[in-house]
């Protein structure tokens, strides 16, 4: 894996490809179980409204067979039910028409229907004959009581020896036996019966043989619209609606399986590819993760190595400086105790450098050289002293202590750093100091002034890229919370937001390859830290930067600093 992609792995659009393709997925697999849910209640659908047919159809067929056998009293019932059969079932078909989940129950749906309308029509025969039938059942009382107001019903019949009512009932008892069994072959009986009845009632008075001849021909309407009745319902029965019903109820069943094996499939088929794409994304950023820290290792490691050299080289530098500073003591104390003699024969003993005999005008010059004299002496036991007063600074700065805890002057200690920095300071920036007289405090001396040494430094070479010339503002004061502040103020660009959250982080640098290591800022951090304080920084571009030192006044515990 390339520095590349893993770049592109550890910033914000990669996240924000991880979030588009989790809402892709999660948008893909949204509209696959939305369409699994609506074929779902597209199935439920129908199957409740095929079984509210199915229902009908039950009750359409028991109304049928109550006509049938007499028992409702009006077809109304019939008609009600076929006509919100026939509804139902063009409905079914119109919605297997318009859904292609249910394509493959269009054509038993048809043939239900096709079904439903010839049982229609079948029981729209079955109202017939029924009409029929109740019109000529209402019709019989009145023959047979016609038949019987007549005073000859209860002669006999000469020929027969047998009485008409006697025929009559005959004929009535076969009837009634026809209707409850209407077997052909009592069909038969019966309509001999009738036949034999209507021969044998011919020679009779006309008014009771018109009565009988009445009774004759409704009983036989009677006779065939109840054997009619019964060979419609027997076609009835025959329409297999029931059969098609259940072969749409198992098509139906087998889609709902199919579509819930499909949901099922689907389901563990999305929660995979969630888990599989969480994973790799889990692996591969674990992987970049990886790679990053061991590039940063590498380039720690690499630091570390460039800092044991730059310690080395400041190690031996130091010696060397001390060593300097040491054999350059010497004569220096010698030169400056020379000095120092010949300014006191000078000031003591003027006559030294008189003559006698001079006149006046040699004299006046001789006091002149010998003035001019003194000056020089003084001026160079001046430059002596600061000679000194810098190599003392430089000893200090040299000393190879582990960090040892003592009481020291901050300000003071501000005034060697500053006395360091001089050289590289005076020629970008004026410096301005603002003392509070603030009082002592415990600490390393060697590390907070290394810490002063580089704020200075920071702010003279950020003055440095400037067209005019700067101002550094040195402050220090007591605050309420007894700690001691110390502010290091410039004029210069300022640093901008991007950086300023970083200025701390070890590495970071703005400066160009070779001419700093980042580690600077970092390092005087945790110098502060482990004293107990804090260091902050406040900029604005184009107007400076303000980094303020806070530490505390005493620590009785006499605070612990690591290198």
């Amino acid at each position: 894996m390339n520095k590349l992609s893993v770049n592109f792995i550890a910033s914000n659009r990669a996240w924000a490809f991880y979030a588009g393709f989790f809402v892709i997925l999660s948008v893909t697999l949204a509209a696959l179980f939305w369409s699994i849910q609506s074929s779902k209640d597209t199935l439920t659908d129908f199957r409740q409204q095929f079984e509210r047919m199915r229902d009908l159809e039950t009750k359409w067929d028991n109304e049928i067979l109550s006509l049938q056998l007499g028992i409702a009293s009006n077809y109304d019932r019939v008609t009600s039910s076929a006509r919100d059969l026939k509804l139902g079932v063009r409905d079914l078909e119109k919605s297997v028409s318009l859904h292609d989940d249910l394509a493959s129950l269009l054509a038993g749906v048809q043939a239900y229907r096709q079904a439903i309308e010839q049982k229609d029509w079948l029981s729209e025969q079955v109202k017939a004959s029924y009409a029929m039938l109740r019109n000529s059942i209402s019709v019989l009382p009145n023959a047979v009581s016609d038949a019987y107001r007549h005073p000859a019903i209860s002669q006999p019949i000469a020929e027969l020896n047998r009485r008409p009512s006697d025929l009559i009932t005959e004929a009535i008892t076969s009837m009634l036996s026809f209707a409850t069994a209407p077997t052909a072959s009592l069909r038969d009986t019966v309509l001999e019966r009738l036949s034999a009845t209507r021969a044998a009632t011919k020679s009779l008075p006309p008014g009771l043989s018109d009565a009988i001849e009445r009774f004759l021909v409704q009983s036989e309407v009677v006779i065939k619209e109840r054997q009619r009745g019964n060979a419609v319902m027997l076609d009835i029965t025959a329409i297999p609606s029931a059969a098609l019903s259940n072969d749409i109820q198992a098509r139906l069943q087998s889609l709902e399986l199919r579509n819930t094996e499909a949901q099922r499939r689907a389901l563990l088929g999305g929660l995979s590819a969630l888990v599989l794409a969480a994973i790799v994304i889990v692996i591969w950023r674990r992987f970049a993760k990886l790679n990053k820290d061991n590039r940063m290792l590498h380039q720690a490691n690499e630091t570390v190595e460039q800092q044991l050299m730059q310690s080395a080289k400041l190690s031996s530098l130091g010696q060397m400086v001390a060593g300097i500073t040491h054999e350059i003591n010497t004569p220096l104390a010698y030169v400056k105790a020379v000095f120092e003699v010949i300014k006191e024969r000078v000031v003591s003993e003027p006559e030294m450098i008189a003559s006698d005999g001079m006149d006046e005008d040699d004299a006046d010059v001789a006091r002149e050289w010998r003035e001019e004299l003194e000056t020089l002496l003084d001026d160079g036991l001046h430059g002596l002293e600061e000679m000194a007063a810098l190599v003392r600074t430089m000893k200090n700065f040299s000393r190879l202590d582990k960090g040892e805890v003592e009481r020291f002057n901050v300000e003071q200690e501000i005034e060697n750093a500053l006395l360091i920095a001089q050289p590289q300071l005076k020629q970008f920036a004026d410096t301005k100091r603002e003392y509070d007289s603030v009082p002592h405090i415990i600490g390393s001396p060697s590390q907070l002034r290394q810490v002063l040494l580089n704020l200075i430094i920071n702010s003279a070479q950020a003055m440095a890229t400037m067209d005019r010339r700067g101002l550094l503002i040195v402050r220090t004061r007591l605050t309420s919370s007894d700690t001691v502040q110390i502010e290091f103020c410039d004029n210069g660009p300022g640093i901008s937001e991007e950086h300023l959250a970083k200025v701390f982080d070890p590495f970071f640098t703005t400066k160009a390859i070779g001419e700093g290591t980042g580690m600077g800022l970092s390092i005087s951090y945790r110098i502060v830290e482990n004293h107990g304080g804090t260091i902050a920084v406040n900029s604005r571009l184009g107007k400076g930067t303000v980094f303020t030192v806070t530490l505390p006044r005493q620590d009785e515990k006499s605070t612990e600093v690591a290198h």
